[in-house]
């Protein structure tokens, strides 16, 4: 009778204990936190208002060489529990180059990418180049040579809370 009751004992704890891991697995799932993220793309036009130029953004339905494009990344926090740290990384369009100047995103911290997302370097992005003499200089990278965009976003994103990030580009 004793070893019955170990066993039911043991039996009653392996099953509470695997109740309680998978509680706490959907638990915890339910509560990481979830960027959603939403992409949109305008274009930069000069118009006349009032007698003077001014420039205003409107969707892009086409582009030529030269033309400047805004994108903007609005993130927001769909799970239950806080980001932090959270990275926003967008890649950039070949047919494009950066404006570096440009990029921003309130309380984050701007990096850049040359190789495809393999490293990142805070901008501007440094590369090293040979000179004709064999000797290198480092140099910051010209926008055509950057591959991608990171911000690494410092303050917790709470449950339910957005913001947005951006940067321009010009039509190669």
């Amino acid at each position: 009778m004793k070893e019955l009751r170990g066993q039911k004992i043991s039996i009653g704890i392996i099953s509470l204990v695997f109740v309680f891991f998978l509680y706490a697995g959907v638990s915890l799932a339910q509560q990481d936190p979830r960027l959603d993220l939403k992409t949109t793309a305008e274009k930069e036009v000069k118009v006349k208002k009032n007698g003077k130029l001014a420039v205003e953004r409107v969707p892009v339905v086409k582009t030529a060489k030269g033309d400047v494009l805004v994108y903007t990344i609005t993130y927001l926090n769909v799970g239950k529990t806080p980001a932090i740290d959270a990275e926003v990384v967008d890649p950039i369009p070949r047919e494009v180059s950066i404006i570096t100047e440009s990029v921003e995103g309130k309380d984050t911290e701007i990096q850049g990418s040359i190789d495809n997302g393999r490293t990142w370097q805070k901008l501007p992005v440094m590369m090293e180049l040979k000179k004709p003499d064999g000797k290198t200089e480092v140099k910051a990278a010209p926008p055509e040579r950057y591959s991608h965009i990171k911000w690494i976003v410092k303050k917790p994103i709470q449950s339910g809370q957005s913001g947005k990030v951006s940067f321009k580009v010009k039509v190669k």
